[in-house]
């Protein structure tokens, strides 16, 4: 369970440097989105996903890092979060699967359509990098880099969030939906607000022992055949994932074995990292470079296949 104060998308505008702009999606639904353009030569193209309700104004500095290195960035919120919010939440019908098949991947393509002579690759954080696999134009796919995503199921989790679990899937998640007509997570301190149909197919994603593999019909072939390589970045000091869930996910992949890597945080020197102390500036000189060398490896290989 994610732990998260509640976002204001009013705020959100404010704070956000990046060129606002809208993209909308092959059923007509207007995304909110931000692209972070290089003041140089553009090297490649990078598309954030969001974790499970995380505004995308959380990954700004990431971003503005990203842009400082040659990438031109977008970021987006799902339909129902953050700016994409139109309305009550409680009107908003959607969930993951329409996150996935219509959000994300028209984001996806609004940046490969913007730049389509430059290598493109996608970040996703927790659910955004879990899901992947799913988008339909996965092909367009460079690579991906995912940051804390692993399975969600129960038997995953950490022992506190596990003696949790329970109480969310069973009671608050199905009962609360009911009530207020979505999610209301901001409220009790969980996760935070979520539509009631993206709530519920998660839900049950974490009660199939192995998540979305088994959870999500075609998923695991999904995940066998996907061709673009991936560097996943684990910590060993998630608050909600334990390791051998993040690598029952990067263990699917098997056209390109996944590149993952278990980051010991006290190696850093760093007190904390977690499930999304990545994205904050704390990182920005011993994990963001990480990044931005798997990204030049991959497109130095790709100029050189060409040559």
């Amino acid at each position: 369970m994610q732990n998260q104060a509640p976002f204001s998308p009013a705020a959100m505008i404010e704070t956000v440097n990046g060129t606002r702009q809208q993209v909308v999606a092959r059923d007509g639904q207007v995304l909110v989105t931000h692209r972070y353009d290089p003041t140089g030569p553009v090297r490649g193209v990078v598309v954030i996903a969001p974790a499970m309700a995380v505004a995308q104004v959380f990954y700004t500095s990431f971003a503005g890092f990203l842009a400082q290195q040659g990438f031109r960035v977008w970021t987006f919120d799902y339909r129902g979060i953050g700016a994409s919010l139109q309305g009550s939440m409680r009107h908003v019908k959607t969930d993951l699967s329409e996150w996935i098949e219509k959000d994300y991947d028209a984001v996806l393509c609004a940046a490969g359509d913007y730049d389509p002579a430059l290598p493109l690759f996608a970040i996703g954080h927790s659910f955004g990098g879990q899901v992947a696999p799913l988008l339909p134009s996965r092909q367009r796919l460079s690579g991906l880099i995912t940051v804390a995503s692993g399975s969600g199921a129960m038997r995953h989790n950490t022992p506190n969030t596990r003696r949790r679990a329970p109480l969310l899937w069973y009671v608050l998640a199905p009962i609360l939906c009911r009530l207020f007509g979505f999610f209301p997570g901001a409220r009790i301190g969980v996760i935070g607000d979520v539509p009631s149909g993206a709530i519920l197919q998660w839900r049950r994603w974490c009660l199939t022992p192995e998540y979305l593999l088994t959870g999500e019909p075609g998923a695991r072939e999904a995940y066998a055949t996907a061709a673009y390589p991936v560097l996943g970045l684990a910590f060993n000091d998630d608050e909600l994932l334990l390791e051998n869930g993040v690598r029952l996910l990067h263990d699917a992949y098997l056209v390109q074995p996944a590149d993952f890597r278990l980051i010991e945080v006290s190696k850093l020197g760093l007190k904390k990292i977690g499930h999304f102390g990545f994205f904050k500036r704390q990182s920005e000189l011993l994990l963001w470079p990480m990044v931005t060398t798997w990204l030049t490896q991959k497109m130095q290989h790709d100029q050189e296949c060409k040559a």
